[in-house]
């Protein structure tokens, strides 16, 4: 009984290998045939085309018109319209920007003053002048201060200076650090006495008492003593002193005021001290009316 039923299970293991292998069999048959059949597939394919980039057109910048090409022009134009003094063809040059006098060097002249003066003799370009000057310096101070700048660049007083050389031509420039004072004849008195004191230094010399220059719109809207109307009142007493010494006057506002008859604010930091333009264009009028 038992060996029947061994021979049983021997079958049916049998069996059950035949029939696995035959599964085995034929998903090899399938794999192949499939296989085959997509490489054939693959090689009947049509080939798509290639997609084309897409770009933008290029657009060409339009030509201006001629009425475009004018409004370009305008505004370049308009851009330099507040430009002083600019250089070109069409450029407004200051008249005094250079002296008419080419060959005056100033070599033969003192100037003696108070900063403002120290203001040209930073600026010159007249090497050969002499300056005597200080700031802060007034007539009252001139004949006794030993702070005052030499010919050499060293300090010492007025009278020092004026011993060490001849001059043929001396500008004397005060008034500024003097509006303040109440009394216009003790102006005349000291100012009459610095003249005199240097008429006796340089007893050769042409002599040229400077009028005040004219301060800006903006300091003489301070209502400071600094201002337009006393620089008019101190300046006719310096006038009237020349005329009584026998010296020259000489009103030099022309070369620095602005069509108000006042400094031009673009002229001066403060309103009262020049800048070195305005500075040079004191001295070449100086230079054009000696």
């Amino acid at each position: 009984m038992e060996q029947r039923n061994a021979a049983i299970r021997k079958k049916r293991v049998r069996a059950q290998q035949n029939l696995v292998t035959a599964l085995c069999l034929v998903c090899m048959v399938f794999t192949v045939g499939w296989s085959a059949y997509a490489a054939v597939l693959e090689k009947n394919k049509p080939v798509a085309e290639p997609v084309k980039e897409k770009t933008a057109p290029v657009q060409e910048e339009p030509t201006p018109t001629p009425e475009e090409e004018t409004s370009s022009e305008d505004e370049d134009l308009a851009l330099n319209a507040f430009a002083p003094y600019a250089t070109g063809e069409t450029a407004e040059a200051h008249p005094y920007a250079t002296a008419a006098d080419t060959a005056d060097d100033l070599s033969d002249a003192v100037f003696i003053g108070d900063s403002r003066t120290v203001g040209m003799m930073n600026s010159t370009d007249k090497p050969m002048a002499t300056f005597i000057c200080a700031v802060g310096l007034d007539i009252d101070k001139v004949l006794t201060s030993t702070d005052i700048m030499q010919g050499d660049g060293t300090t010492g007083t007025l009278q020092q200076a004026l011993s060490a050389k001849q001059f043929g031509r001396v500008f004397i420039s005060f008034g500024t650090n003097e509006m303040g004072w109440p009394y216009i004849d003790t102006f005349k008195e000291h100012y009459t006495e610095m003249v005199k004191t240097i008429k006796g230094y340089q007893p050769n010399a042409k002599i040229y008492l400077i009028g005040i220059l004219p301060v800006s719109a903006s300091q003489d809207a301070k209502g400071e003593l600094v201002n337009n109307t006393n620089a008019s009142t101190f300046t006719k007493a310096i006038e009237e002193i020349a005329g009584e010494l026998g010296v020259e006057y000489l009103d030099c506002s022309e070369a620095v005021v602005g069509e108000d008859g006042k400094l031009p604010d673009e002229a001066s930091p403060d309103g009262i001290h020049m800048t070195a333009d305005y500075c040079l264009y004191w001295q070449n009028y100086i230079i054009d009316h000696t």
